[in-house]
């Protein structure tokens, strides 16, 4: 029998989970349903284009669909500000849940998911970050421990500001430039530690040159300061020029260590040492939803899921509250 999967909305990245059920013959979407300003038909229409059928419709009333589908998985793609409230549903049900990030978007938030990720510690939770989904990134991973202990990393992600909906011009609505764009970065460095805990943040973020988008910052920069005096740097903006001959984001990291270093970029890495300096790419083996599809299954994984998947929602929503405040915050660890 088929594990059943519903979703609420399409906002984001659903094309990441539609994109990877298309090899994965066991999973079978069920049910779909809309919130807010999202249609629930569009959701199905997606659907539908990426798995040629169309599931069940619901128009707006995720709770009904969780309770007469009885799915095993919930994909959240519903408004940013309703991530949180919706994997607590979700969780308290005992289905595990894929979700957009950031999962939370408030500390009201963010409170209530790590009661839920206590209360509930088999069911799998996770958001569509991490360093492992792209060639250049995964072939990083894969090389750490050429360059021995993890010292000081620095990270950068960018996008185009292209054209973007009205829910962007509020900061209630779009979570913010750090917790939608620096929580790819925020999660890179996390990994690339070796999962070490945060310890203090110091952030500053700007809105000026938004284009009239409202409280959009569209600058940012954190420095974070882990256990064992490890230190990282994250440069986030929406200022990647609108040239046609660029991708819409720019994705980079460096991983400094006591024997050597790693740079990395979404394509490939380049790998230096004291005797020997190589460009690498390797395909990651599976996909995000794919892999979090392992999680579940008991599998190896990369998925961030648990303690992992709250500290990196938690130094986001702090990093933007340290630019807010103008102040470095002491993080304590949430699980």
């Amino acid at each position: 029998m088929k594990k059943k999967i519903c979703i609420i909305g399409n906002r984001g990245h659903l094309n990441v989970v539609l994109d990877d059920l298309k090899n994965e013959p066991g999973y079978e979407i069920t049910g779909v349903c809309g919130a807010k300003e999202i249609p629930a038909e569009k959701v199905a229409n997606d659907c539908a284009r990426a798995l040629n059928y169309i599931p069940k419709i619901f128009e707006e009333n995720y709770i009904e669909m969780l309770d007469s589908l009885k799915p095993d998985i919930l994909v959240v793609c519903g408004p940013f500000e309703e991530h949180s409230s919706m994997i607590v549903e979700g969780l308290k049900r005992k289905i595990h849940v894929f979700s957009e990030k950031p999962a939370a978007t408030s500390p009201e938030g963010l409170n209530e998911l790590t009661c839920a990720v206590k209360d509930n510690p088999e069911v799998k939770v996770a958001q569509m970050c991490g360093p492992y989904y792209e060639a250049g990134m995964w072939t990083a991973s894969k090389n750490l421990d050429a360059i021995g202990d993890i010292r000081l990393l620095n990270a950068r992600k960018a996008y185009k500001l292209g054209s973007r909906p009205d829910y962007f011009r509020n900061r209630d609505t779009s979570s913010g430039l750090i917790p939608w764009v620096g929580i790819h970065a925020i999660s890179w460095i996390y990994s690339f530690s070796g999962y070490t805990p945060f310890k203090t943040v110091f952030a500053t973020h700007s809105t000026e040159f938004n284009h009239g988008y409202g409280d959009l910052e569209m600058t940012a920069a954190c420095l974070f300061k882990f256990e064992k005096d490890i230190a990282a740097t994250v440069s986030i903006d929406y200022l990647r020029p609108e040239n046609p001959d660029f991708d819409h984001g720019d994705d980079w990291i460096r991983i400094v260590g006591t024997e050597g270093t790693i740079e990395a970029t979404s394509k490939e890495c380049q790998l230096t040492t004291r005797s020997s300096h190589e460009t690498l790419s390797e395909k990651p083996p599976y996909g995000m939803f794919a892999d979090f599809l392992r999680s579940i299954e008991g599998k190896e994984s990369n998925a961030t899921t648990g303690k992992d998947f709250l500290r990196v929602t938690q130094a986001t929503l702090l990093a933007r509250e340290s630019a807010d405040r103008s102040e470095a915050i002491e993080m304590s660890q949430i699980l």
